[in-house]
């Protein structure tokens, strides 16, 4: 009886050593963007396009559109005003419904910033006429892109739309294999006949800029919104804290003795966010400056580590010669996103905070 029960144990052993071994092993699927949720069913009025996905922009008034009847609502997150699926979950095309105050840094910084992301070299301001298609609907004036790029092995495809609407930006991105994206255009282009102004929409002023009053002394400042653990600083004492929206971390104002002011704005977004050249040629945009090459970035930014964190910093001057515009930024990786303090302003006045930015930088640590 022993010797056949022994037998037994042994034969079953190494399927229990295999058994342990798989469930240690975890599967996991890169999303097509950092911020898109799951897919989750879409109800039979979405997938008979009669719903219209009504979202509130940041800035103001909101917009809506009808969503074509193929494709799959995606569970929205606190980075997309709408998310949808076209084709197979794991193989399919991805559109990402966004929206931003301001022009987030032009016409230019965006395009550029889309090619970045299907590894595309940037384009310079004569390029850029030829990259876009102009697309009126329902009084909104649109520019289209169609981008192709990827790998040999992997060719992908872009369809965006850039919206300016009450002080902030719409996009409008579909990006997937090329087959399928380029197959989608005419529905794509359907679409973008259907957004239009909420019903009742009222385009609002631009509400002017209220500070709150300095803190007391400096103090560490948790960013809870973020996703993930957040990074922690030091604020100078005398820079002005600001109340943070929903798409900043922390906002802070310094004035200086002639009247003017300089802002520092602090965001998290997740993923790489296009690398350090689009990054950095994003900001360029802001100051109506050109990109810069691959070549040229290792000129243009400067590197340590604080804390134990990698910091890029960069330092750029722009805006026009009657009015000069400065620039300072700090790239930090951390858990997954990255995070990016942007201190801008009159260029005497940055050049007069520039150690108390620094200074800042410095206090950087992860919690």
């Amino acid at each position: 009886m022993m010797p056949r029960l022994l037998r037994a144990c042994l034969l079953l052993l190494p399927l229990l050593l295999a058994a342990c071994r798989d469930s240690k092993v975890a599967t996991y699927r890169i999303p097509k963007e950092a911020d898109a949720p799951a897919t989750t069913a879409p109800s039979a009025a979405e997938t008979a396009g009669a719903l219209p996905a009504m979202v509130m922009a940041k800035a103001g008034a909101s917009l809506e559109w009808t969503a074509p009847a193929g494709w799959k609502t995606k569970t929205k997150s606190s980075m997309r005003k709408g998310s949808y699926t076209i084709g197979d979950d794991e193989t399919g095309a991805d559109m990402a419904i966004t929206a931003f105050p301001g022009d987030v840094g032009g016409d230019l910084a965006n395009v550029n910033r889309w090619r970045s992301q299907l590894d595309l070299p940037p384009i310079t301001e004569n390029e850029l006429a030829a990259a876009l298609t102009p697309v009126e609907a329902n009084g909104l004036k649109m520019q289209v892109v169609d981008l192709a790029g990827g790998s040999k092995e992997k060719p992908m495809r872009m369809l965006g739309a850039i919206v300016p609407f009450d002080h902030a930006t719409w996009f409008f991105k579909l990006t997937g294999p090329d087959a399928l994206v380029a197959g989608e255009k005419s529905v794509y282009l359907e679409f973008l006949q259907t957004v239009k102004p909420a019903a009742g929409a009222a385009v609002a002023p631009e509400a002017p800029v209220t500070l709150t009053p300095p803190a007391p002394a400096m103090s560490d400042i948790p960013v809870t919104k973020a996703d993930g653990p957040a990074l922690k600083w030091v604020a100078p004492a005398h820079w002005q804290s600001k109340p943070a929206s929903g798409m900043r971390k922390a906002t802070y104002a310094v004035t200086g003795d002639d009247g003017s002011s300089a802002e520092l704005a602090v965001t998290a977004f997740p993923g790489s966010v296009g690398g350090e050249l689009a990054n950095v040629n994003r900001w360029r945009g802001q100051l109506s400056l050109p990109p810069i090459a691959e070549s040229d970035l290792a000129g243009a930014i400067t590197r340590q580590t604080v804390n134990g964190l990698a910091i890029t910093l960069v330092d750029i001057a722009g805006g026009s010669p009657d009015k000069p515009v400065r620039l300072l930024g700090a790239i930090v990786p951390s858990n997954g996103a990255n995070w990016f303090f942007k201190f801008t302003g009159p260029a005497a006045l940055v050049a007069k905070e520039q150690a108390s930015f620094l200074a800042l930088v410095q206090t950087l640590q992860a919690p």
